[in-house]
């Protein structure tokens, strides 16, 4: 019998007939067993620990991808098959709770919390529609606009995530739509998504910082930050443009405009009245932390230290933003989610997985940089997202892969700093949740899928990958940033 799948429908000679979602779900689970089983049989790792941790990392990355059961779910049940099955300490497969990055996480998703039980978030939307007006399209554009100015002055993405997918939920209220509708996807999917590529693109945020101080020890060069602001300007024009022309191809709005435009929105600012005593404290709370985050090289305390301290005030008795109720409304599943991404990685870093891929991704780009080095840039940025595959977290990819990286260029001729550079803006490519913390802010609100992150991730991977094969050979000779 001639047999097509098409939407979830088995078609055939014999009629039709729905698969059920539980059918599905568990189809995803055999593939993921499948796939973990062949990379345990494969010759990708030497030992039987590795090879069980290579599977297991499959099974895990196949099921995160696919998304049969919760994230947080699938991350755990990854753990204990290292714990059980690979035989790897607790110490280091539970070690991902231990990072301060889950409890970063913490703190932003009740900071976004603040935002939305206060009315800060609606009120600031129907302020910018009042000022912009009520055209979706410009909204979206604008938006983006404040997102990448945001990251001049925040060097957080988790801290920014929050604040700007609390205004983007704000617009969609304003528009009376239900966050199930396009226009919440595309506006909590586009601050999202811009929030995690933003950051790499402009000398911002720890990961991107980490990385510099890598590029300058290992590769013995000096990377500015003028430099990279320069070097990545329009990769920042281009990207701007292509994901709300994206966006709003992949997610059209239900409508164009808010009905009343900005006489509406003025006159629902003039219902709400003056700010409550909450709505005041809460400001203070989220500004102070954001002026916290903007002042870190004075003060140098870690920004996980302020957003999750900034977070538990609020909750205190006495200062009245979060009530105890509100605490329960905190999608902990996040939390515990990308703990469990971190834990992978290190699992995999402990097993020397990590070692091997990066040796055998070094030696393949050996020959085909040396015969085709104007494709230095495409290549790079695809190998290192085929990297990122295996590491959530970006600064355990970066201090992972940028050493070895150092070391390959000056061995084999090749400008380290160029080479650093496209591999740090390569952190910033990614297309499912498990592979950055902002992802995973940004997933929990509930508006956008998977599905729609992957659709918007691929079609910018491409976007991208052309930027860099016209402007690494083209315009970075012009800054000094030549390939050898």
């Amino acid at each position: 019998m001639d047999v097509n799948v098409n939407g979830g429908v088995i078609e055939g000679k014999a009629g039709r007939f729905a698969i059920s979602t539980e059918a599905k779900y568990v189809i995803y689970m055999v593939m993921a067993v499948a796939l973990g089983v062949c990379a345990y049989l494969g010759p990708f790792a030497s030992g039987e620990s590795p090879r069980r941790v290579l599977g297991i990392t499959i099974f895990m990355l196949v099921m995160w991808v696919t998304e049969p059961i919760s994230l947080a779910v699938t991350g755990l049940l990854g753990c204990w098959l290292f714990w059980a099955v690979a035989r790897v300490p607790g110490a280091t497969v539970f070690s991902g709770f231990t990072n301060d990055t889950p409890w970063f996480t913490l703190g932003g998703l009740l900071l976004g919390l603040v935002d939305q039980v206060t009315g800060m978030a609606r009120r600031l939307a129907f302020n910018i529609i009042a000022r912009i007006g009520g055209n979706y399209k410009a909204i979206l554009l604008a938006m983006m606009v404040v997102n990448f100015l945001l990251t001049l002055i925040i060097p957080s993405g988790v801290a920014k995530v929050v604040i700007v997918c609390a205004i983007a939920l704000g617009l969609v209220e304003s528009y009376s739509m239900p966050r199930n509708s396009n226009i919440a996807k595309g506006l909590v999917l586009a601050m999202t998504y811009q929030t995690a590529i933003f950051d790499r693109m402009i000398l911002a945020g720890a990961g991107t910082i980490l990385a510099r101080g890598l590029i300058q020890q290992f590769g013995k060069v000096q990377v500015t930050g003028g430099i990279w602001f320069i070097a990545f300007l329009p990769v920042v024009i281009v990207t701007i443009l292509a994901s709300w022309y994206i966006i709003l191809k992949i997610l059209p709005p239900e409508r164009l405009t808010v009905e009343g435009g900005q006489d509406y929105c003025r006159s629902e600012l003039r219902r709400m009245g003056a700010m409550t005593t909450r709505q005041v404290r809460g400001m203070i709370i989220v500004l102070g932390a954001c002026l916290l985050f903007a002042t870190d090289f004075l003060h140098h305390i870690e920004l996980a230290i302020i957003c999750l301290g900034a977070s538990l005030i609020a909750c205190l008795p006495g200062v009245g933003v979060l009530k105890k109720d509100d605490f329960a409304k905190v999608n902990f599943s996040m939390v515990i989610f990308v703990a469990t991404a971190i834990c992978m990685g290190n699992v995999m870093v402990k097993a020397g997985i990590l070692k091997t891929l990066t040796a055998a991704l070094f030696k393949w780009m050996v020959p085909v940089l040396h015969s085709a080095f104007p494709l230095a840039g495409p290549l790079l940025y695809f190998y290192a997202n085929v990297f990122h595959l295996f590491l959530g977290n970006e600064s355990a990819m970066v201090t992972a892969s940028i050493p070895p990286l150092m070391n390959f260029a000056l061995d084999n001729g090749f400008n380290p700093r160029t080479l650093g550079l496209i591999w740090a803006f390569a952190v910033g490519g990614r297309v499912f949740v498990y592979q950055g913390v902002v992802l995973a802010i940004g997933y929990s609100y509930g508006t956008f899928t998977a599905k729609d992150l992957f659709k918007l991730g691929l079609c910018l991977y491409f976007v991208e990958t052309v930027l860099l094969l016209v402007i690494v050979p083209l315009y970075w000779p012009l800054l000094g940033l030549t390939i050898r």
